[in-house]
């Protein structure tokens, strides 16, 4: 029988919401139409697998908001980025 590290696969599905949720948020900050958000979000999903941790996340969506004339402090995008990972985490504990 094979082990199953069931954090780690928790954690998987936590960060991908949050990223999907941080995507949906940004996406609206830079004026998407709702037809527009599920690809924004899947780019800021992709953005993550770069390296470990929020930077590079934030640093997309800085990168992009800041295109379009609203710059976002780190410190602003990072409270954004752990608002949704707590989301995330406890939609992940509610069971039906």
């Amino acid at each position: 029988m094979a082990f199953v590290d069931f954090d780690e696969m928790t954690d998987g599905c936590v960060n991908a919401r949050r990223n999907y949720f941080m995507g949906v948020w940004a996406g609206k900050q830079l004026g998407l139409r709702s037809n527009q958000l599920d690809d924004y979000a899947a780019s800021v999903m992709e953005a993550d697998s770069r390296v470990p941790g929020p930077a590079d996340v934030i640093a997309k969506v800085k990168t992009d908001l800041a295109g379009c004339g609203k710059a976002l402090t780190d410190t602003h995008l990072l409270e954004q980025f752990k608002s949704f990972e707590r989301q995330a985490r406890a939609e992940m504990l509610v069971t039906d």
